[in-house]
Order: C-alpha cells, then sequence, then structure tokens
C-alpha cells in the first residue's frame, strides 16, 4: 500500500519514487491517518509554501484503490486508507498464508550467512556468549521467515593453546574417569595453575618433580599443526565430548546450526590466503608481523606471525574467502560483541584493499555488555556462570512465578510451561532493547506477567487460543467471508493498522540487524489486543454475525503474534 501510495504521488509530481517511499512514514496516533507525506520536498521545485504544496498536491492525486480519503494538515497530506476494504484484505491474507505471513517469495534465490554463538572447545559455555546466541538466532529466524536461504554457522573455538594445557594435564595426571566438559576444564585449570607456580618458582614440594607443564603445551600444539596422529587424535577427544555437552544446550535453547565448522575447519586453506595476499603485493612487515598499514583510524593490522602462523585476522580473511566461494551470499553476517569493532572496520578495509567479492558483504553486528545476571546458588556473583545453571534457574523460577502470576488452566503440563516461560524471560529481556546499549538483567522484571516480557507475551497468546477453545464450545467459529462492517470501530482498527505493518517491521529489522524492531512490534500487538477485550466480546453477543467477525479478527491477530513469538525463538505456548 505504501509503494502504490509512492508511484501515485510520484507521477503527480516526478518525484523520484526512492524519495516518496523514503519521505512516507505512518502517523502515531491512527487518527491522523495511515500514512502520511511531508510536502517540503515539493516546495523548492513548485516554488510554494510546503502548506500549499500540500493543498495542490491532494487536488492532484490520484488516490489508490485501498485509500477512502486524503486530509491536509499544514505542510503534510494525510492519506486514510478505506477500513473495511483493508480489513477485509489483510485478515484474508493472513488467514491464507497462515504461519507463512509476511514470507515473501522473491528471496528464495538469496542466501545469508549468519555467523553467531562460537563458544571455545574444552571450556563450559557460558552466559558470557548469550547475547551473540539470542540475536544470531532471532536474525536466522527473521531471514529463513522473510525467504532467504540461511546458512547458520557456530563458529566455534576449536583451535588453539587451551588443547595443550589439557594434554598436559592428562600426561601428568592422567584421562579424567568421565567424559564431560566439567573434567576438561579442571585439568585446564589445574595445569595453569601448575604452570604459574613454575613460572613463579613457588611449586609446591609434592609437585616439583614434575616437568615443565608450558613446554608440553606448547610442544603438544606443534604437533597438533604438524598433523601429528596422537596429538590430533587427542583434539578429537575433546571435541567430541566438547560438542555432545554444547548440542544438548543448544538443544534446550531449541536452536540448531547449519555448520559447526570452526577455526581448525580452515587450518588447511590457510596457504590460499598467504598466496592471495603476496599476490597483491600489499603486505610490508611491521612489529614481529606481516601486515598491512590501514592509515591512523585503523592502523597496522597483522596478518601472518614472523614464523608464518595465521593470525586472527587473517584466518577471519581465509573464511570470508571460504563463504564466498561455498555460498555466494547476499550478506555475511557476524553477531559478534562491540570490542571487537576495530577487528571487523580491518577486515572489510583488507577485503576492500584486495577488491575482494565479499567486501560490500561483511556485517558486523555489535552488541553491549550485560551484568548482573546470576544464579540463586551463586556463592561469587562476580564471576560467570555457566549457560546450563541458568537454563535451570530461569525453568525453577518461571514456574514459581506462573504458579504465582497467572491463574492455570486445567491439565496444563507444567515442565512446558516453565521451559517456555524460563527462555521468554530471557529471550524477550535480551531483544527488547538496542543490541549494542548495556543492560542490568533482573530476574524479577523478566519474569512478571503483567510488564513488558515475554511470559507476558506468552499469557496474551494463551488468552487469545482460549478465547477461540470457548467460542467453538458454544458452536461460533472464525468464517473467511465475515461482514467486515462489524469490527470497524477504533478498537478493531488499531489492530488491523498493527497487523498491516507486520511485514515492514520484519524490513525493518532486516534493514537494521535489530530484533528488538520485532520484540517492541510484538509488545504492541499484545497491549492493542489486551484494550480490545473488554469492548469486542466474542460470547454471549446477540449479533452472532458480529461474534464471527471478532473472532476471526482475534484469530488474525493470534497467528501474527504466534509467528513473532516464535521468531524471536521462544517456544510459542497453546494454553497456559
Amino acid at each position: 500500500m505504501k509503494l502504490e501510495l509512492a508511484e501515485s504521488i510520484s507521477n503527480s509530481t516526478e518525484l523520484d519514487i526512492n524519495n516518496v517511499i523514503d519521505a512516507i512514514s505512518i502517523p502515531k496516533d491512527v487518527k491522523n491517518g495511515d500514512l502520511s507525506f511531508p510536502c517540503f520536498l515539493l516546495s523548492k521545485s513548485w516554488k510554494i509554501s510546503p502548506p500549499e504544496c500540500a493543498a495542490k498536491l491532494k487536488s492532484e492525486i490520484k488516490l489508490p484503490e485501498l485509500f477512502k480519503k486524503v486530509e491536509v494538515a499544514g505542510p503534510y497530506l494525510n492519506f486514510f486508507l478505506d477500513r473495511e476494504k483493508q480489513t477485509k484484505s489483510i485478515i484474508t491474507e493472513i488467514f491464507t498464508k497462515k504461519l507463512n505471513y509476511g514470507l515473501k517469495e522473491e528471496n528464495s534465490n538469496k542466501t545469508i550467512v549468519i555467523d553467531y554463538s562460537g563458544p571455545n572447545i574444552a571450556k563450559p559455555f557460558h552466559v558470557g556468549h548469550l547475547r551473540t546466541t539470542i540475536i544470531g538466532f532471532a536474525l536466522d529466524n527473521i531471514y529463513r521467515h522473510l525467504g532467504y536461504k540461511v546458512v547458520s554457522v557456530n563458529h566455534l573455538g576449536d583451535w588453539g593453546t587451551q588443547f595443550g594445557f589439557v594434554y598436559a594435564g592428562c600426561k601428568l595426571w592422567g584421562k579424567p574417569k568421565e567424559d564431560s566438559v566439567d573434567a576438561l576444564v579442571k585439568i585446564y585449570v589445574d595445569a595453569n595453575i601448575l604452570r604459574k607456580q613454575q613460572d613463579e618458582d613457588k611449586v609446591p614440594e609434592d609437585l616439583k618433580d614434575l616437568p615443565d607443564v608450558n613446554k608440553i603445551a606448547k610442544d603438544y600444539f606443534i604437533s597438533l599443526e604438524a598433523g601429528d596422529k596422537e596429538a590430533q587424535e587427542f583434539w578429537k577427544w575433546c571435541l567430541d565430548i566438547s560438542l555432545s555437552y554444547l548440542k544438548d544446550i543448544y538443544n534446550k535453547l531449541g536452536i540448531h546450526f547449519d555448520s559447526y565448522a570452526g577455526e581448525s575447519f580452515y587450518i588447511s586453506m590457510f596457504e590460499n590466503t598467504k598466496k592471495m595476499l603476496n599476490e597483491a603485493s600489499i603486505l610490508e612487515e611491521s612489529r614481529g608481523a606481516l601486515g598491512i598499514e590501514l592509515g591512523e583510524k585503523l592502523g597496522f593490522a597483522r596478518l601472518i606471525s614472523d614464523d608464518g602462523r595465521s593470525l586472527y585476522l587473517s584466518r577471519d580473511l581465509t573464511t570470508v574467502e571460504y563463504r564466498e566461494t561455498e555460498y555466494k551470499p547476499e550478506k555475511i553476517l557476524y553477531v559478534v560483541g562491540a570490542p571487537q569493532n576495530l577487528h571487523f572496520q580491518q577486515l572489510k578495509a583488507i577485503l576492500e584493499k584486495l577488491s575482494h567479492a565479499a567486501s560490500d558483504k561483511v556485517v558486523h553486528i555489535p552488541y553491549g555488555h550485560v551484568p548482573g545476571i546470576s544464579t540463586r546458588n551463586m556463592k561469587d556473583k562476580s564471576s560467570s556462570i555457566s549457560l546450563s545453571a541458568l537454563l535451570e534457574e530461569a525453568e525453577q523460577r518461571a514456574l514459581e512465578a506462573y504458579k504465582n502470576g497467572v491463574k492455570q488452566s486445567d491439565d496444563v503440563n507444567e515442565k512446558e510451561v516453565a521451559h517456555s516461560v524460563g527462555l521468554a524471560s530471557i529471550y524477550f529481556n535480551y531483544l527488547s532493547r538496542s543490541n549494542i546499549k548495556d543492560f542490568h538483567f533482573n530476574w524479577e522484571e523478566a519474569l512478571n506477567f503483567q510488564g513488558d516480557t515475554g511470559p507476558y507475551l506468552l499469557y496474551a497468546l494463551a488468552r487469545l487460543n482460549s478465547i477461540s477453545s470457548k467460542a467453538a464450545k458454544s458452536n461460533i467459529t472464525s468464517d473467511i467471508n465475515f461482514d467486515p462492517s462489524k469490527i470497524n470501530s477504533e478498537e478493531c482498527y488499531e489492530i488491523i493498522s498493527q497487523l498491516v505493518q507486520f511485514p515492514s517491521i520484519l524490513d525493518k529489522v532486516t534493514n537494521d540487524y535489530e530484533p528488538n524492531h520485532l520484540a517492541q512490534f510484538a509488545l504492541k500487538l499484545a497491549k492493542t489486543i489486551s484494550k480490545a477485550y473488554a469492548t469486542l466480546r466474542v460470547l454471549g453477543e446477540d449479533d452472532i454475525e458480529a461474534s464471527k467477525a471478532r473472532l476471526t479478527l482475534f484469530e488474525a491477530s493470534a497467528t501474527v503474534l504466534q509467528i513473532s513469538i516464535k521468531l524471536l525463538g521462544i517456544p510459542p505456548l497453546k494454553r497456559m
């Protein structure tokens, strides 16, 4: 509808249609119209004041079919849609497309690569990786819903000296009796404590005969990089234990990746990266490494160590080359913390110097810090906690909040409710604000069923489903052939005007890489529906056609709310 209006304005004014589209906005109050156009753009070419431009354009424009009237408001033209036609059109579309509402077929041949989460192997998955995981998962869901082919990549930290210290610990004290990440972490910590004691010459008497743990670790990693069979078998043992642990957590989060290709996957490709850099003749030596001078703002970008090993930037350069060649994507998105801004600025600058095909495709999506998240059992509130402990805490607290804050339905699966409400409390709390904004996590706020929270969204959806269930028992069913004049009130139209915006909200998310647009949309929709319950009764009405029309509106709203909740990564609930 915005496009149709833009075409009409462009035809009447000879303004570029893209400039018109950018200028059209949605008024905050539906009383001021459904779409608004500022006529300042016309003043210069028409040589009259903006209010006069508005009056002139009103008299000349041909309104598209779904628009009923246009009004002048100073320098603005406010356009009003034909409410009944719009209501019929949007509800029919939602009932036809169902959970595919918002899908765009034209995106089916476009690929998006999203790199997110990326925990380290042989270490616990802690809450520090939670924000990249939640933001990345929401973007992953939204791009898929919009019809894109998405390649979700969990770029694991599966290559580094941490394996050397785990190996050294196993050599000194033997392999652990159980194959678990906790056991690997304990060995790693013990080996590092010994390394520090050896470095400071403070080794306890009973450990003084042990060999240099740092040398064992370094020698192991050299052997691993050289392809030594024993070293690789040990690395694979660590990897298998960690992957099993990580995938169990991701299953609880409802997340599945298309690729777990970590740093190790790209090691064999590094020689091609060195060749590409050497052929471009852009490398120079500085600070004990080969790299590229990128100017005062970005500094010297170190790419290759003095002994020829890959460094952080060159490894990411290798991944970009692989992803461009393998997937031919529209975008390569990296959901990585804000402290890595310089790294990605350097990466893009290097790609530009190489005239690389992916130079305009790489997008860094930075995010802020979330202090304050903790569990009841934490003794040291400043230490990081594992994600497993956080999920257990979320379910326990969710069940308590549910029992205390909501009137429960009969035969509800409390375990299922606790799981969904627990995830909703965390996911929505993270996604309801801008990615880059730092915030303190608070359990009481996150689990408030009456607040701006994920549990509130789940309850709003369950309430809509309850209306349908009760209506069915009274033989009232939704009808796509409803009479739109029966739902032509302001309360109805507020809901309709939001349902119409859903596809453009998804576009806004992908334009800004900000899932918070969808979170705020879902919250506003739920609140608008809640306000309408008192006047839009379905049961107990004499006018059966009005009941059917209202039920149809509520069921269309439930569909859009369910899609929104699911795209945010929250498992929807039918009943609570």
